[in-house]
């Protein structure tokens, strides 16, 4: 075995957090992914990882040999995939990276078409924290826009702009005061996104989609919070009270009527969803699949 094929493993160690999973994935016992660390590491005359008994982490020297080696495969992975792509039709296996919510309920509803039109192309999703993104060593990440990514790493582009708005049961409404302003809100039982949250800060602007008329600000607070999206959701369907979410991932539950808008004049400010992939020569044929499919989905008005 030589040292490109020993780094290989390195990566997946690091990419999976131990190496026990790293083994799992590579169809082989933690002892033969342990030496070949060890064989690596002696090679270079440098330690890569600290081990404990219960995790793994990087050294300073390990640190920067798994990014290089991330931007190294990635080359070679072009290398390969240009040569594939004469005269091919796109081939291969694409691995996406985004926060749960985006993957489960804005992805996965269209990527069923691009899989029926593309049958040699596999998707393999992997759920990440929006601060790990974009990540290293996926095909493409998709996320909330991220102010400060690598630039120098990595290409970005916006795939479409969305904003939070009001939303909550009928049955909820039904039993539930009246609303006609934000202020209403206050006497209301609103479900909180995060943790250790008894009352909260919702921002608005008041106004259609084209002119933004005002601003407005107001301190909520229920009996229910959640870091985890799908929970908030889950909560407003069965009458729980009043969510503040992007419409871009409740489509289903709109189309039902399992929930229905809020004070549909109050918005969020807008935000963007963004995708990002690693910066290279050649971009393979079955990402520009992709990311024209994406594209085409989300087609902003000229």
């Amino acid at each position: 075995m030589d040292s490109f094929q020993r780094a290989l493993i390195f990566k997946t160690v690091v990419e999976n957090h131990t190496m026990a999973a790293a083994a799992r994935i590579m169809n082989v016992s933690p002892s033969v992914i342990s030496k070949r660390i060890a064989e690596l590491e002696s090679a270079m005359g440098v330690q890569l990882l600290r081990r404990t008994t219960r995790r793994i982490t990087l050294t300073e020297a390990g640190s920067n040999f798994y990014h290089r080696m991330v931007s190294l495969h990635g080359q070679w992975q072009t290398l390969l995939d240009e040569t594939q792509d004469l005269g091919q039709n796109p081939r291969g296996r694409l691995t996406l990276a985004a926060p749960s919510p985006l993957l489960n309920r804005v992805l996965l509803p269209v990527l069923g078409s691009f899989l029926s039109k593309n049958p040699d192309i596999d998707i393999e999703f992997k759920s990440a924290a929006y601060g790990t993104l974009p990540l290293a060593g996926v095909d493409l990440s998709l996320a909330r826009r991220i102010d400060d990514f690598d630039s120098m790493a990595y290409v970005g582009q916006r795939l479409c702009r969305y904003y939070n708005q009001l939303f909550a049961s009928s049955d909820y409404l039904a039993q539930s005061k009246p609303l006609s302003d934000s202020d209403d809100l206050r006497s209301h039982a609103c479900l909180l996104y995060g943790e250790n949250t008894k009352a909260t800060t919702w921002h608005f602007h008041c106004g259609d989609n084209t002119d933004v008329t005002s601003e407005a600000s107001v301190d909520v607070s229920g009996r229910l919070s959640s870091n985890n999206t799908e929970a908030l959701i889950a909560a407003a369907c069965q009458g729980q009270g009043i969510v503040y979410i992007p419409e871009l991932i409740i489509q289903d539950e709109i189309e039902r009527g399992d929930l229905v808008p809020v004070l549909p004049h109050l918005k969020s400010k807008t935000f963007e969803m963004w995708f990002y992939y690693q910066k290279l020569d050649f971009v393979p044929l079955k990402l520009r699949v992709l990311l024209d499919f994406l594209k085409q989905q989300w087609k902003e008005p000229a």
